[in-house]
């Protein structure tokens, strides 16, 4: 099936290409985070993913290490110095990693004061210009500094580093960023009241085009009791499909309420896939 990143048209737009495909060697940063505790201290925290979906750490401290400030320094001491790699993402995951990164937006929301010798996390993702230069975004900060990008794909690469990094020290709540709020899946998607309405299901297949799914009433049922019970809990990648989802629409009568559209279990929605937490019976929307 063919895919595409949502953001290629926008990147064009903004003169901020996406990751290339066709080549990855060498390497490249795409998304790093780090921890840097000064206070009590000179402990080092360093972990960042490449272009090629490797993952790299490092850990000590700073009289040893020498990290840098600034984030051109920091970029060029990620590809200049030895790390250990911790692991390899597979192809998907890195492509949801790559779409993400390439839609990104800078934010210019104030950093604010937080902690108190707790130390300090940032977390950056790394798009490229044309020419080559790195171009760092700010996605979160936490501890002695607090910062969020409220970006949906902000909240998104912020949510992987902490995954990807779990060693790398940050903090949540009141010094940390506050992340996605998980939100109704009919509120998202502007869909109201479907009490008693009946469903339409559609697969879309990316070469032969839409085919209506047979619907019994049982099913229609329990498709509502899941869209009506399920929340989205945040943007997993800004990937683009031609086909392998199925649309859902809804009516009271002849009266379109709206409709949504899942692939393998996500919300493909306009900016990219969400993911939701559906009831434990949810074999009726996993397309």
């Amino acid at each position: 099936m063919k895919r595409m990143i949502i953001a290629c048209l926008l990147a064009l737009t903004l003169l901020i290409p996406v990751t290339a495909y066709a080549d990855r060697s060498p390497a490249r940063p795409i998304l790093y985070t780090y921890y840097c505790q000064m206070g009590w201290g000179d402990r080092v925290q360093i972990g960042y993913a490449d272009s090629n979906g490797d993952l790299w750490a490092l850990t000590g401290y700073d009289s040893e290490l020498e990290w840098p400030g600034g984030r051109e320094k920091q970029i060029r001491y990620l590809e200049e110095h030895e790390f250990e790699k911790i692991g390899t993402l597979d192809h998907d995951d890195l492509f949801d990693l790559e779409s993400l990164v390439a839609v990104v937006k800078i934010d210019e929301a104030p950093v604010l004061p937080g902690a108190n010798d707790a130390g300090s996390e940032s977390t950056y993702a790394i798009q490229y210009g044309r020419d080559g230069n790195a171009v760092p975004v700010l996605l979160g900060m936490s501890g002695d500094d607090v910062y969020e990008n409220p970006d949906p794909s902000a909240q998104g690469l912020y949510l992987a580093a902490r995954r990807l990094f779990p060693y790398v020290t940050c903090y949540d709540g009141s010094i940390g960023p506050v992340g996605f709020i998980p939100v109704s899946l009919s509120e998202f998607c502007g869909l109201g009241d479907l009490s008693g309405a009946s469903v339409k299901a559609y697969y879309m297949d990316c070469e032969a085009g839409p085919k209506e799914r047979e619907l019994s009433s049982d099913e229609q049922k329990a498709i509502l009791d899941e869209v009506m019970n399920s929340w989205v809990t945040g943007k997993v990648s800004a990937v683009d499909t031609t086909g392998g989802y199925t649309d859902y629409y809804f009516y009271h009568r002849d009266e379109e309420l709206g409709h949504i559209s899942i692939y393998s279990g996500r919300l493909y929605h306009s900016d990219g896939m969400y993911s939701i937490d559906l009831p434990a019976e949810n074999s009726a929307n996993k397309n």
